[in-house]
């Protein structure tokens, strides 16, 4: 029903009747034979995946009889073998309260509202209580799996705008799945009607409260966090003239998903204090040795100014200008016996990245017993780590190059 095509069979000598590859969505069943009254279910649900037995009891028609049985849109209950599965539609994945949007553009998170589906600290999952390696992941058919690390390409999975079903198959799975667990996401097509959507998801580090040890020499400082999701998707038929003939038999699906997000890493450094920089470094507790001498500091203190009697045995000008033109003082206080074990230096660095995807799908009924679709993913994404945040950082320590180019005249 969801897209309008039709799909006919005939039973056989027992009365047993099959359709085979349908696209998991909506369906009405009408049966009809000579000399019976028609009979029709006017609605039954079919998960991606799913064998579902449907009973039919035929009367002797009289005039211009029907049967109608009323069935729930809903899922039915699995009477054809001992599978244990899941399944969640479009509606629940984007009305759970599951934040992944608020972290990642993968739906892959929706395993957390699975029953016997579990995930630990290093974000690998376990489905019916087997290892991360017994579980297969696929989109539309095609393995999405990570074979490096056992786990899933959360960046091969399409917007959630796109899934039509997530289903999780954890028990007595048939042999045709390879595994204990399967992860199965159909995608939408398009159907006889225009249909729509926009959405934006926002935070922002003003609405946080503030986090045990925020408050700073008495000063509360939250970590910078301004973060965007949005999209929009378009669905419904499709027609060409002189190209695409044929009103319902062609139908297309596309969306557009992007993320922005601003967010700032507590990084805790160690610069020198600011009697280091004179030269004390009693709170050291290795000895320095005198090079020319070879003998220790008294005190780990190496003498300046008007304590100096050799000026080999001072402190270089240039050292001495090094940490007090390039490096930033102490902003977090600390005891000078903790130093070398405790940062006395908090800078919250910028770790931006941008995620920018699409998704198109287009179906095509060719004959009331063939279909077929193609789809089309993109996603590219730009971030940079808190190791590059951290070269970066100690670049803005440095002075800035100076460039000298030549004009030859």
């Amino acid at each position: 029903m969801d897209d309008g095509s039709q799909h006919q069979t005939t039973s056989d000598a027992d009365g047993a009747f099959r359709f085979v590859n349908l696209k998991a969505g909506n369906y009405a069943l009408v049966v009809t034979a000579a000399g019976f009254a028609d009979f029709k279910i006017s609605s039954v649900h079919l998960d991606a995946r799913q064998t579902l037995r449907l009973d039919v009891a035929m009367k002797l028609a009289s005039a211009s009889q029907s049967i109608e049985v009323a069935a729930s849109a809903g899922p039915m209950m699995n009477t054809e073998d001992a599978t244990i599965s899941d399944s969640k539609d479009f509606q629940q994945i984007t009305s759970l309260p599951v934040n992944y949007r608020g972290t990642t553009t993968s739906p892959l998170a929706m395993l957390a509202t699975v029953p016997g589906a579990q995930q630990d600290a290093n974000g690998n999952v376990s489905v019916g209580g087997g290892l991360p390696s017994q579980v297969q992941y696929s989109v539309d058919g095609s393995s999405t799996v990570n074979i490096r690390q056992n786990g899933a390409l959360g960046n091969m999975n399409p917007s959630s705008e796109l899934i039509a079903e997530f289903k999780v198959s954890e028990f007595n799975n048939n042999a045709e799945f390879a595994q204990l667990g399967d992860v199965t996401i159909t995608t939408k097509s398009g159907t006889g009607q225009f249909h729509g959507s926009l959405f934006e998801y926002t935070q922002n580090s003003a609405f946080d409260a503030a986090v045990w040890g925020s408050n700073i020499n008495g000063q509360t400082i939250k970590p910078h966090k301004v973060f965007h999701t949005f999209g929009g998707s378009l669905g419904g038929p499709l027609e060409i003239p002189k190209l695409l003939h044929g009103k319902g038999k062609t139908f297309f699906f596309a969306d557009y998903e992007g993320n922005r997000k601003r967010y700032s890493t507590p990084l805790f450094l160690f610069v020198p204090t600011t009697a280091m920089r004179a030269g004390d470094f009693s709170a050291v507790s290795t000895p320095l040795l005198d090079p020319y001498t070879g003998k220790l500091y008294p005190g780990n203190k190496i003498p300046s100014g008007h304590a100096c009697t050799n000026s080999r045995d001072c402190i270089n000008p240039v050292a001495l200008n090094l940490p007090n033109n390039y490096l930033p003082a102490p902003n977090i206080q600390n005891g000078a016996a903790n130093f070398g074990v405790t940062a006395n230096y908090l800078q919250q660095t910028p770790t931006p990245s941008n995620t920018n995807g699409y998704d198109v799908r287009i179906d095509r009924t060719l004959t009331a017993k063939q279909s077929l679709f193609v789809r089309w993913s993109w996603k590219r994404l730009n971030s940079q780590s808190l190791t590059d945040s951290f070269l970066n950082t100690v670049n803005n320590f440095l002075p800035p190059t100076t460039i000298w180019k030549t004009t030859k005249t």
